[in-house]
This record gives structure tokens, C-alpha cells and sequence, in this order.
């Protein structure tokens, strides 16, 4: 009788434990905010630019600059860095004044809507 009475409660408490670890899972998550704008001078080389941001990001972020410019090659569309431990990342993009560049940070498999802007 004892053994059945201890079962009972150890299943009860089992099942306790797994609903609230199933709730726990399922709670939805802070969607993850895009990047701040960053600071944008002309580039080192011919027909790039520099992009910098001072604490714009979440910390770890991979930033990925994305340029709209289809003329451009693949290769050169593409950008992207990882930001330092508080955020903060710079770069060099491939683009001529004018391009429209989509800057986005990914954190794990979450990725944020893009920041957007012109380059000038």
C-alpha cells in the first residue's frame, strides 16, 4: 500500500516537472532588435566604405551588411563581422555613392530585421 501511495506521488511529481518544462519551451522569446545605424565615412580603398558602430549591436552579434547594388558581383555584395564583446563592430563594404545597404545582426539562429540606409 505504502509502495502504490509513493508511486502515485512520484509519478504526480514527474508529470509536474514535464508540463512545466513544456511551458517553459514553448514561452515565446524577445524578437531579436535590428542594429543601430551605424556611422558611415568613405572606405580605405576605391569605391568602399566604412561602416562603425559603437555599442549598436547585441554583444557576439555576426553583422551582416547586405549591398542592394546589383551590378556589383556576388562576392562583393556581401559583408560581414562580428561585434565585440559590448557591441560594437566596423567594417568595410564594397559600394559607390548612392548604394543601398540592409545591415542585420544574427544571435544564435535568431536573425533581426535590417536596418536600412544610403550611403553617401
Amino acid at each position: 500500500m505504502r509502495m502504490s501511495r509513493w508511486l502515485r506521488r512520484a509519478r504526480l511529481g514527474a508529470l509536474a516537472v514535464a508540463v512545466s518544462l513544456g511551458v517553459a519551451c514553448t514561452s515565446p522569446t524577445l524578437p531579436l532588435p535590428p542594429p543601430a545605424q551605424p556611422t558611415v565615412s568613405i572606405g580605405s580603398e576605391p569605391n568602399t566604405f566604412h561602416l562603425k558602430s559603437e555599442k549598436g549591436a547585441m554583444p557576439n552579434a555576426l553583422i551582416v551588411v547586405v549591398n542592394r547594388n546589383e551590378t556589383l558581383p556576388r562576392t562583393q555584395r556581401v559583408t560581414g563581422t562580428i561585434a565585440d564583446d559590448q557591441g560594437s563592430w566596423d567594417l568595410e563594404v564594397f559600394a559607390t555613392t548612392g548604394d543601398v545597404v540592409d545591415i542585420s545582426q544574427e544571435d544564435g539562429t535568431t536573425r533581426s530585421p535590417v536596418t536600412t540606409i544610403t550611403l553617401k
